[in-house]
Order: C-alpha cells, then sequence, then structure tokens
C-alpha cells in the first residue's frame, strides 16, 4: 500500500500525517511553536525551529519508515534568505510581520498600482506580500543580500533545500512574492524586478505543486526516521492545500478557512484583480484563487482571549465561553474593526478599533462584536465578488479554527449561504498532491 508523509508546517504549529491511498490518515502528530514578536510591527521564528518541529513530528509516527514519498503545505508569506547551502542568514519574517511599510511605499511608487495588479495581481502589502520584506533586508542588512550565494524564497525553499539538496519554490508560494507573473500563470516578472532592482539570480526556480523537486537525501533521512531517497514533492501553500482537500477547484465554488488568519476563498478560471482581494495561483493549471483575508482571524480571538479572558483556561475558553457566547443568538451593539495585524489588502495599514461602547457593554458584548467584525468583513468581500462571479450557495468551512459553533454564527449572519462544515483540509490537499505527483 502506498502512503504519504503531508506535512503542514503552519504559523503556530507543525501537523504530519501519514495518509493511504484512500486519503485515511493512518498516524498523525502535532508539534507546537511560537512566533517571536519582536515589536509591534515585528513578527518572525527562527527556520530551525520548523526543522526541529518536523523531525520531532517525524519521530512520534511509529510507521514513518513505510511512507513512501512526502508532500508539503506551507504558511505563506514566509521569507527567508539562505545561502548556497540552504543555512538561514536570518530568521523568517512572517506574513504578521509589518516593519517593511516604507519599503513598500518605495516599492508602490517605482512600480504603479495597476501594473502590480496587472502583472503580480497583488499590491506591495507590508509582510504580506513578501517582496517588501525582502527589499527590507537589502536595506537593512546589506551584507546578507549582497552575499554571492544568497538565495530568497519562502519556508517551502528551505524545507525543499534541506530535504533534497534543491531549491524550489512553487507558484502558490510565489504569488504572494510579488515579483511572480500570477495574472499568466507564468515565472519571475522580470520587469517588476528591473524597476525595483532585485537580482533574479538570488531567486530560487519555480517548481509547479505536482513537482517531485528529489529525493530525500540519506543523511536527512536518518535523524527523522524516515526511508531514504523517497520522492519529496512541493505542494503548495497551507489555504492553496486547503481549497484541494476541500475539492475548491472550479470556479465559482467558495471555502472560508479559520485559522491564526481568516480567509474567504474563491475559485476562478480566469484572473480577477482587484486592490480589495489577494489573488494566488492554485495548484492546478488554469486556476486561481482570489482571497479576502483578515491578518489576525482567529489571532484576534486568541488576542482576546490573552488579553481580557486570563481568569479562564484556554480549554475552557474555546470549549466552552467561546461557544457559549456564539450561539447566544444576540446581535452585538458594539461594534469591532478587524485590523489587530493591519489590513492585507491595503499599503497603508489600519488599526483595530471597538466603537459604540457603552457603561452597559460587557466582555461577552466585545467578544461577540470581534466575531462578527471579522464575519462582516467577508460579506463585503462576497457582495464584490458577485459582481462579477456566479458564487455558489456553499462555503467550505475548514481550519483548526472551524468549529461547529463558529460555522453556525456564521451561518446566522450569512444567511445567503449554505456553510458546510469540513475541519482541516490542509494536510488532505498536500496528500492529493503528492500522490499525483508520483503517479504521473
Amino acid at each position: 500500500m502506498t502512503q504519504i508523509l503531508a506535512v503542514d508546517v503552519g504559523t503556530q504549529s507543525l501537523r504530519a500525517c501519514i495518509l493511504d491511498e484512500d486519503l485515511n490518515i493512518i498516524e498523525q502528530s502535532k508539534i507546537p511553536y511560537y512566533p517571536e514578536v519582536k515589536s509591534k510591527n515585528r513578527v518572525e521564528i527562527d527556520a530551525e525551529i520548523l526543522w526541529q518541529a518536523f523531525v520531532d513530528a517525524c519521530n512520534r509516527l511509529p510507521r514513518r519508515s513505510e511512507v513512501n514519498a512526502i508532500a508539503f503545505s506551507t504558511l505563506c508569506p514566509s521569507l527567508l534568505a539562505m545561502d548556497s547551502e540552504g543555512q538561514p542568514l536570518i530568521p523568517v519574517i512572517l506574513h504578521l510581520d509589518r516593519r517593511s511599510y516604507r519599503q513598500a511605499v518605495w516599492a508602490l511608487n517605482q512600480v504603479g498600482e495597476e501594473r502590480f495588479l496587472q502583472i503580480a495581481g497583488n499590491l506591495p502589502i507590508p509582510g504580506g506580500i513578501s517582496v517588501t520584506s525582502l527589499l527590507w533586508v537589502k536595506e537593512h542588512a546589506p551584507e546578507v543580500y549582497h552575499r554571492r550565494d544568497v538565495v530568497f524564497g519562502h519556508v517551502v525553499t528551505f524545507f525543499m533545500k534541506r530535504l533534497t539538496g534543491n531549491f524550489a519554490i512553487d507558484p502558490s508560494n510565489a504569488s504572494f512574492t510579488g515579483i511572480y507573473e500570477t495574472v499568466a500563470f507564468g515565472g519571475w516578472a522580470e520587469s517588476l524586478l528591473e524597476s525595483l532592482a532585485i537580482d533574479r539570480s538570488k531567486l530560487p526556480p519555480i517548481a509547479m505543486s505536482t513537482k517531485i523537486v528529489g529525493e530525500l537525501e540519506s543523511k536527512i533521512a536518518e535523524p527523522t526516521g524516515l526511508p531514504g531517497g523517497i520522492p519529496v514533492v512541493i505542494g503548495a501553500n497551507d489555504t492553496t492545500c486547503a481549497t484541494v482537500g476541500a475539492g475548491v477547484t472550479e470556479p465559482g465554488l467558495l471555502m472560508n478557512t479559520s485559522g491564526t488568519v481568516e480567509i474567504m476563498v474563491l475559485c476562478l478560471d480566469r484572473p480577477l484583480t482587484d486592490k480589495n482581494h489577494l489573488l494566488r495561483t492554485h495548484a492546478y493549471p488554469r486556476r486561481w484563487l482570489a482571497m479576502r483575508t483578515v491578518g489576525a482571524g482567529g489571532g484576534s480571538i486568541e488576542w482576546f482571549r490573552r488579553t481580557f479572558c486570563q481568569d479562564l483556561s484556554r480549554d475552557a475558553f474555546y470549549n466552552d465561553y467561546l461557544a457559549k457566547v456564539l450561539t447566544s443568538g444576540r446581535s452585538p451593539e458594539a461594534r469591532f474593526y478587524p485590523y489587530l495585524s493591519g489590513d492585507r489588502h491595503r499599503v497603508r495599514q489600519k488599526t483595530a478599533a471597538f466603537t459604540r461602547l457603552t457603561l452597559n457593554t460587557t466582555r461577552e458584548d466585545c467578544l461577540l462584536a470581534l466575531a462578527h467584525g471579522i464575519v462582516a468583513f467577508q460579506a463585503e468581500g462576497l457582495r464584490q465578488w458577485r459582481k462579477n462571479v456566479t458564487l455558489s450557495r456553499q462555503i467550505y468551512h475548514v481550519g483548526g479554527g472551524a468549529s461547529g459553533a463558529y460555522t453556525q454564527f456564521k451561518q446566522n449572519v450569512l444567511k445567503d449561504y449554505e456553510f458546510v462544515q469540513l475541519g482541516e483540509t490542509a494536510v488532505i490537499g498536500a496528500a492529493k498532491l503528492g500522490f499525483k505527483a508520483i503517479r504521473s
């Protein structure tokens, strides 16, 4: 029986699952870790923490020696500079990072809003589109940028190099660099690289999501307990893998993922560019994904728990208190604007706010307003998409935060749609891409 190890490298944990050909999960393990918030706008993590989580997760799988291939789902954007051997030169700059605002404004002035959208499909959002982080490194760490052997990639590039010895990045990850031809589903955008004075030789080769990048090197296999020589499939970004796992591969289909980041996703058979959503390639040719993103979706709920609910344990908050508030049936009187980590669709960053508070406002009122603010933001995106695309009435709800209570809450707010709760689908999608690769 063929078995695949599907690895989902997330913002706060790494999950490793062994799946059979029917996509049944045979074994799984999960290793938590926490990004480092160095200031109000700097969020990063050491790549070696991610690597150690991978090793530890593998060693918790008794049947790891039986797997026939590895496939990846990875957080994105996640800029990392590496040397020619794949050794990290800086910490991973995560999607929650907003240090590169000045570089984003410069890039926008150099290229122009319309040209960015026509080629890259996205504006240079600080942290959310990693070219701004690359430009920050170029300005603040020139000794790194000007190294003759430096390679800039995402976390997936780091794993591919360490596992196989080959640098690579897939199109779904490349789409969120801001210097890739997302609209054309092409390659690195030479005209943008020229305008931004970025050396093409510092970027990794692009490999399709069903590409076998190489074989697992024996020296790397030993500490993981995995068999040496098995194929390593690059897979896709975590949201893209989730759409593959949920079956969101035809135009008009919708998916809503609830995790650290909250994303509404629309599948397209032609690129639709707009500054009010992000655009990335799908894992499959001739398909794109429009994404309406709350940078701190589940992150906002976690912030609320840490800040206002210190009297409750984590389990008590998520298993009891949050569910009770979301199922109260009340409409919030307070309002919340969900920009705790800025606005992923704007270069100029917004901040979050509660409004319409009174002396009668309770903690429960604020939590309800917070959840409603996230859903209302997504509702506005759906209204805009309906002007250009025939949307499905079903929305597949996926991710670690897609609880029954949260799904029902969204259903009550977005009454024109039917929410279908699926749970976590990213590892399923990674496994699908892996099986397709090794069968080709």
